[in-house]
């Protein structure tokens, strides 16, 4: 750490060496940035020195500020209101098997995007990067709000994930503008801009279901609106560092000569096969059949040859700087933040299943019960970055976060049917423990790094929790099939004969109590017969829904285990910033340029 001060001391000066054996940066007389033994120069325009007057105030900086909270807006409609709509679309267009994977490809679009967003970003410049990201989230609203099947949706969400992973890198965006000691406020306040769909996302697309024509289209219809003005707003204002100002001494055909091609066959495939084969067995086949037992052996094989590969063979660029993981600090964080996104996004497809077979009431009612997820993480997100701006002893909130995640977690393994005020309780304190996680990882994981790594520092930490995410998914669901499958048919079948209702009705019973139709027309129905079903039905998805908690658990219990490992960053919040945008926006008038290192070059 005593080499890393003296960089960040010599920080006007910018030109650094990196071994290719630590993450230690050291200072150099060298007239260049020389990074795993390849060198290339910085414009000095690129720097966070020399701040023009009134820099944070001008126009250019607001409007980027602004474009960042509506891709933010973005991501989170077009993920939150789809997520709490799928037995809807999927007896509006469906019904289909495969609707599980309109939440899977999202998050597997996030965790191919997050790792390419991130790398290419640092090396190419993260103007187009974010302009064109929220483009796909353009397209992917629009083909969502025409949708006339799932497979349709699951590819539209599949170019939503793929915007999510730049909309959520808003945090790599704004932390290299800003000085590091204000990093945790600001990505909390980028978080904070999204409350209105991640607070009241189900809400609202149950609204959307009841009180309009289009129903859940206007899921989409909505993300078209937001995605827009954040393409609009962030091709006007966003100017940061272009190809140009990172690489004054190379050419891009020579850049993206050394680009990990293979790298990213292997990590897209693999992971794309792993996921399925999770996601297949016991549903689709059994677990033992070859289709379910090939696909995880070949994806799994494929993203082992995928680390291999960068860590040993690739001679360019890797898609996953390995050399990131040499710090104990970042991979511990990671790890930790991972398990937080298995809760997190597997609770948005799976709390909103629980409340309706365990809980009562309207769908307008369920809708609010459904907005505990959202709303503690959300909460979470901003308690973190205010905890981690103030309390430099970081490490410990990243403990304590953990540690509540496995109580709360722990504990919903004892709901029951009815036990509503329980059930969002433990849920909201669970989810804010997520939150803190979220918050504080991303904000404060690429400080002890470089600052040319911050993109795939980041990148690596958001594909890794959104692939963590996905694999967290695929087994909550098919635990939780598995079991509705094993107990819900003999539980039902008991309590309904013992009733008065024929045996000759219970598959028209089942039928209908899976598709929520018809029960009306089951013969020998009557109102006793219902409510004996309905709550053997509750009683078996409650003890189903026990086992998909035990899973959390062990999650929780890793995360805390690698919470204990991560290291303290209050000393690393200075005043330093890291890059700085270009343009009249701004007031950066540019022309005569200086590499780093060099008097004057024009």
């Amino acid at each position: 750490m005593a080499s890393l001060d003296k960089a960040k001391e010599t920080a006007t000066d910018t030109h650094v060496e990196r071994s290719s054996n630590s993450d230690v940066i050291r200072p150099t007389t060298e007239h260049h940035v020389a990074i795993h033994n390849e060198t290339f120069d910085i414009a000095e325009t690129a720097l966070g020195t020399n701040l023009p007057k009134h820099y944070y105030r001008s126009i250019g900086f607001i409007g980027t500020v602004v474009g960042l909270c509506l891709g933010n807006i973005s991501n989170y409609a077009g993920w939150v209101l789809p997520a709490n709509s799928l037995l809807i679309i999927n007896n509006d267009i469906g019904p289909s098997g495969n609707i599980t994977w309109v939440a899977l490809a999202y998050t597997l679009g996030l965790s191919i995007g997050f790792l390419v967003v991130g790398r290419f970003s640092d090396i190419f410049g993260r103007r187009w990067f974010f302009v064109g990201g929220n483009g796909l989230g353009l397209i992917g609203a629009i083909i969502g709000a025409t949708a006339k099947s799932v497979n349709s949706l699951i590819g539209a969400n599949v170019l939503n994930g793929l915007a999510g992973a730049v909309q959520i890198t808003f945090t790599v965006a704004i932390s290299e503008l800003v000085p590091n000691k204000h990093r945790p406020l600001w990505v909390a306040g980028i978080f904070f801009s999204s409350f209105q769909f991640a607070c009241f996302g189900p809400v609202i697309a149950q609204a959307f279901v009841t009180g309009t024509a289009a129903s859940w289209r206007w899921s989409y219809y909505i993300n078209i609106i937001v995605a827009g003005l954040a393409v609009v707003t962030l091709f006007l204002f966003y100017h940061p560092p272009t190809f140009d100002h990172l690489h004054v001494n190379r050419s891009k055909t020579q850049q993206v000569k050394r680009q990990d091609v293979v790298g990213f066959v292997l990590f897209t495939g693999g992971l794309i096969l792993f996921i399925m084969g999770l996601n297949w067995g016991g549903a689709m086949y059994p677990w033992k059949s070859g289709h379910v037992i090939g696909t995880i052996v070949v994806g799994f094989l494929a993203l082992v040859i995928f680390v291999l590969y960068d860590a040993y063979i690739h001679g360019g660029d890797p898609l996953l700087p390995i050399h990131l993981f040499k710090s104990r600090g970042y991979l511990a964080m990671v790890v930790t933040a991972t398990v937080g996104s298995c809760v997190y996004y597997s609770m948005n497809v799976l709390w909103p299943q629980q409340i309706a077979f365990l809980f009562g009431g309207s769908n307008v009612h369920k809708g609010w019960l459904a907005c505990v997820v959202g709303s503690g993480a959300l909460v979470g997100q901003v308690v973190g970055g205010v905890l981690c701006q103030y309390i430099m002893k970081s490490r410990y909130i990243l403990i304590s976060s953990a540690v509540s995640l496995l109580a709360f977690s722990a504990a919903m393994v004892s709901i029951n049917p009815g036990q509503e005020s329980k059930g969002v309780a433990l849920m909201f304190m669970a989810t804010v423990s997520v939150g803190v996680l979220e918050s504080c990882s991303l904000a404060l994981a690429p400080l002890a790094l470089p600052t040319e790594d911050i993109g795939a520092a980041l990148g690596a930490l958001g594909s890794i929790r959104s692939g963590g995410a996905s694999v967290a998914l695929a087994i909550y669901v098919t635990i939780l099939n598995n079991k509705l499958v094993a107990f819900v048919p003999p539980r039902v079948s008991e309590a309904a004969t013992a009733a008065g209702l024929p045996a000759s009705s219970i598959a028209a019973l089942l039928t209908a109590l899976t598709t929520g139709m018809g029960l009306e027309e089951v013969p020998g129905i009557n109102t006793q017969i219902l409510a004996a079903a309905a709550a053997a039905q509750s009683g078996a998805a409650a003890d189903a829904f026990r086992y998909v908690w035990y899973a959390v658990i062990a999650f929780a219990v890793l995360a805390v285990a690698c919470s204990c490992l991560t290291i303290n960053y209050g000393h690393l919040l200075t005043d330093d910033v890291s890059r700085k945008m270009h343009g009249k926006t701004v007031g950066v008038v540019e022309g005569h340029e200086k590499r780093v290192g060099e008097k004057e070059v024009v």
